[in-house]
Order: C-alpha cells, then structure tokens, then sequence
C-alpha cells in the first residue's frame, strides 16, 4: 500500500478531469498566473481509465474524480462508466 512523507497510508487517487477552477487548492492550482489547457490537452477517457487502473494495481482502493467544477465535462458520464467498470 502506498505512503505519504508521514507514513500514511494512501488508498485514493483524486483526477482532476477539468481545470477550470475556482477554489485554488494549494495541491493543484498555483497560486497565480493561471493558463487553462484546451480541451484537446485533457486526458481522454480512456487516458484517466488507464491512470486509474494502474493506481489500482499499486493498492489505491477509490479515485475521487475532482477538478472545481467537474459537471462541465462533457464527456463526464463517459469517464464514470469506465471508472465504474
């Protein structure tokens, strides 16, 4: 099972599916200079399948799909099915 710098153990991964954001977590937003991807620069759904997938294998045992406002994705039923899988 994975561990942080204090020895805790890791179960879930969090994927930020959109960047569009307005809460400004100290963990995955920079406090300024704010530049948003396209849309074409984004994981596929197939991408954060994958990344998921490969987090399971290592011993995380949920993934938390985040990103501010993640409704926005348009393809966002997509993702939760192949998560669901």
């Amino acid at each position: 099972m994975p561990l942080d710098g204090f020895g805790r153990t890791i179960d879930y991964l969090r994927i930020s599916v959109i960047d569009h954001c307005n809460l400004r977590c100290v963990y995955c937003m920079p406090l300024s200079g704010l530049k948003f991807s396209r849309s074409d620069d984004l994981l596929s759904p197939a991408e954060i399948e994958s990344v998921a997938r490969a987090a399971v294998a290592v011993g995380f045992r949920r993934v938390r799909l985040t990103g501010g406002a993640p409704t926005l994705r348009p393809d966002l039923l997509e993702i939760v099915e192949r998560l669901g899988r």
